[in-house]
C-alpha cells in the first residue's frame, strides 16, 4: 500500500466514524433527565414535603434506565425509573412527568428485606405515592412493575 493509500483509508475510516457517531442517539437515563431544569422543577415539586424519602430518591441520584414515552388514557408522558444503588430489588421508584414537564408524579416502592420477599416481593410491599397522583395516574405508575412477571 502507498503512501497515499494509506492516508486515504485513514481518512475515509475518521470520517465514516464521524458520522457514524453524529447520528447515534444519545440514551437519557431517568436519573440524567431529573438533573435537566425542565425536570428538575417538577421532580423537585413532587418530592418536597415528603416524610421517610430516602436521599437517593430526594435528589433523583440512583441507578436508572432510560425514561421512555407513553400515551396513557390520550395523554403522553415520559416514563422511567431509578433504584437505590446495589439495592434496586427492594427500593425502587417509578416516575411519569406530564409531556410539558410541568409535572411529575411517582411510586417509592420499598420491598422488606426478608427471604420471604424473594419469590413474593408484593406481598411485602409499601408504596410511597409523590406528587398526588389519581386513580388514572396510580395505575399507569404501578403497571410499570406489576406487568413483570416476578411481581407476584
Amino acid at each position: 500500500m502507498t503512501g497515499h493509500q494509506a492516508l486515504r483509508c485513514a481518512l475515509f475510516g475518521a470520517l465514516l466514524s464521524f458520522s457514524a457517531g453524529s447520528f447515534a442517539q444519545q440514551i437519557v437515563t431517568t436519573s440524567d433527565l431529573i438533573q435537566q431544569p425542565g425536570y428538575q422543577a417538577s421532580w423537585q415539586n413532587m418530592v418536597k414535603g415528603q416524610a421517610r424519602m430516602p436521599g437517593w430518591a430526594r435528589k433523583g441520584v440512583g441507578t436508572s434506565t432510560p425514561a421512555q414515552n407513553l400515551s396513557w388514557k390520550g395523554k403522553e408522558y415520559l416514563v422511567g425509573n431509578l433504584c437505590k444503588p446495589h439495592d434496586c430489588g427492594n427500593n425502587f421508584l417509578i416516575v411519569a412527568f406530564s409531556a410539558d414537564k410541568s409535572q411529575a408524579w411517582g411510586v417509592r416502592v420499598e420491598v422488606e428485606d426478608r427471604p420471604e420477599a424473594v419469590d413474593h416481593p408484593k406481598k411485602y410491599a409499601k408504596y410511597q405515592w409523590l406528587g398526588k397522583p389519581n386513580d388514572d395516574m396510580k395505575a399507569l405508575l404501578k403497571q410499570q412493575f406489576e406487568n413483570n412477571p416476578d411481581w407476584k
